[in-house]
């Protein structure tokens, strides 16, 4: 994504930052660099989260770029999970502007967003990470980030070494900018693979979506793809689910670390109650499997099951998918809230698995990518925060799991936290609502800011809502009456643009509440608009349940939370959603870092 300084508006292209890479830095800092890179709509960022902690419990050091950025403008670049610091970065920054206004490129001066991108390699190749993680901003073909070369790093695409290439599910947005169909909008997206190097294409939604990255990939990187199949779910409960001893894995590592890579199924597999995990499958030895492409069953690829080759030894313990192909099962934890985060958690696993087997990453053993995956944290995704009886102020923030053994993790697994802000009064941390949580004593905050993420959102809600139900009634005699299911009060804003109706529609049902508020505008992104409190108020007004929902206009976030403080009583749910910008100004009015705490 590049956007241009006089205008605001965006403007994708390439030429103005490789220039500025070849030509006006002292050295290319991309030569020292090799990423794995993530497209997509949906789930860039946990997906770059859950891979970056892997690699960093295998004791690799790891920088991780993320767009756009959450709290401050630093924060979406870090190293082992920590931001920049804000002055190393500001001085960073200047010197990369001033560069850039003495070169006079007959190309123009580099954007906003390429002045970041540029300061985020310089900065990973400085402090000499093992592998940079980095999330696409906008797109993906165009896209300021598109700027490294191949897995062997002997391409004219560009410097460095793209390993990975990620594509997350593919959806409507940003139309206009990037695809006015699907199709062109998996094309543009598409357009960060590499010749040579491995991809990994998440299961999608569109079947045209699929089928257009799908050929993109055969043409560019034949007999490298792994598309990650979505099997029937069924439910899946953990109640002693433990991370593998690392004695135990030595010999598995042993075999598969030269394994051949395919597309395998993830078996998306947990229900609402008991440990949430993930059962992955993939082959344990290279004389299993002696394939030139991938094959997904389930979108439309008839290509017949591939035969499993005749094994010398059988060492680790593997079963037969269908009868027909040997592979070893791996269960891995689940601790980011949602149930779209299977989906996620597979993509970043057959990615982790592709470093480990191909590109020499052996120390991501099964059990470092367990733990890697048992320590993710995402703020600002099916996060609750705490609005306690104190008022705001104390806070706590969950895009991560507690780690506790616990069995009452669920849907709902997301209110608890074991690292409180330094900013913010200490709160216990705990690993799922249970009945002595006062529902209206929090915040549910998602940056679903499309159909499909407010669909999910929906989703986490209802279950979320069956639970507290549950448990009301069970513990009633508590002197509590839960004869009924609490609505939900929506806090909303939006970025100009996106279809509110839509949104709308998914996410309120009668008797729910909606109340308008803008948010405050994202440094360095001139692009971005708050929508007008009328105009969601009109686009309410149009959902199907208008009638039946009440909405409240407010001039600013923070007269909302005071609002919610007088009004908070447990008979209503409250979430806050439309944009990662308004989740943004939430953790500030309630003082919470999210990158402030001690690694565990």
């Amino acid at each position: 994504m590049t956007v241009s300084d006089s205008t605001g508006r965006i403007k994708l292209g390439l030429e103005r930052i490789i220039n500025f890479f070849e030509h006006v830095l002292p050295s290319d800092p991309r030569a020292k660099l090799r990423i794995v890179h993530v497209a997509g709509t949906n789930g860039k960022g946990s997906v770059c989260a859950l891979i970056s902690e892997a690699l960093i419990a295998g004791g690799y050091k790891v920088g991780t770029f993320n767009s756009p950025h959450f709290l401050e403008v630093n924060d979406a670049v870090r190293i082992q999970g920590v931001p920049i610091p804000m002055s190393e970065y500001t001085e960073l920054r200047s010197w990369i502007s001033s560069l850039d206004a003495k070169a006079q490129a007959p190309c123009g001066p580099l954007t906003l967003f390429e002045q970041a991108t540029v300061a985020t390699v310089w900065w990973f190749a400085q402090n000499d990470v093992d592998l940079a993680v980095i999330e696409v901003g906008m797109g993906g073909l165009r896209d300021a980030t598109n700027v490294f070369g191949t897995a062997d790093g002997r391409s004219s695409l560009g410097v460095g070494r793209s390993l990975v290439q990620c594509i997350c599910p593919v959806d409507a947005d940003h139309l206009g900018m990037i695809g006015n169909t699907i199709e062109e909008i998996a094309h543009e997206k598409a357009g960060i693979m590499r010749p040579g190097s491995w991809v990994v294409i998440g299961s999608q939604d569109h079947v045209e979506a699929f089928h257009k990255i799908r050929q993109i990939a055969h043409r560019i990187s034949p007999g490298r793809i792994v598309n990650v199949r979505r099997q029937p779910s069924y439910d899946l409960h953990v109640p002693k689910f433990a991370i593998k001893h690392a004695d135990k894995e030595a010999e598995l590592t042993a075999q598969i670390t030269d394994a051949q890579r395919f597309g395998l199924p993830s078996w998306a597999s947990f229900n609402g109650t008991g440990r949430r995990c993930l059962r992955v499958k993939y082959p344990p030895t290279l004389e299993i499997y002696k394939v030139g492409h991938a094959y997904c069953s389930h979108t439309g690829d008839h290509r017949p099951p591939l035969q499993p080759q005749p094994q010398k030894q059988q060492t680790p313990p593997h079963e037969c998918v269908k009868g027909m192909i040997p592979t070893v099962e791996l269960d891995l934890p689940l601790v980011l809230a949602g149930y779209y985060q299977a989906g996620n958690a597979s993509i970043a696993f057959y990615a982790l698995d592709v470093l480990r087997t191909h590109f020499g990453f052996t120390k991501l053993t099964d059990a470092v990518i367990q733990t890697g995956f048992q320590n993710v944290r995402w703020p600002g995704r099916l996060s609750w925060l705490r609005f306690g009886s104190d008022g705001m102020g104390m806070s706590t923030p969950h895009s991560h799991g507690s780690g506790s053994s616990s069995d009452t993790n669920s849907a709902s697994n997301g209110i608890s936290s074991t690292r409180s802000s330094t900013r913010s009064n200490s709160v216990s941390g705990r690993s799922s609502f249970d009945e002595s949580d006062l529902l209206g004593n929090w915040i549910l905050a998602d940056g679903a800011h499309n159909e499909p993420a407010a669909v999910e959102l929906r989703k986490y809600v209802d279950t979320t809502l069956r639970r507290v139900t549950q448990q009301r009634y069970i513990h009633a005699t508590r002197g509590r009456d839960y004869q009924n299911t609490p609505n939900v009060r929506w806090i909303v804003g939006f970025s100009g643009g996106k279809d509110m109706k839509g949104i709308l529609n998914n996410l309120a049902l009668p008797g729910d509440l909606i109340w308008a508020v803008p948010f405050s505008q994202p440094d360095e992104m001139p692009w971005i608009s708050c929508t007008g409190t009328d105009e969601i108020e009109a686009a309410a007004r149009e959902i199907e349940s208008s009638d039946k929902v009440l909405v409240t206009k407010f001039a600013s976030l923070a007269d909302a939370l005071a609002r919610l403080s007088e009004e908070k009583s447990d008979s209503n749910m409250t979430v806050l959603c439309g944009s990662l910008y308004l989740v943004a100004d939430l953790y500030r009015e309630l003082q919470v870092d999210p990158f402030n705490h001690p690694r565990s």
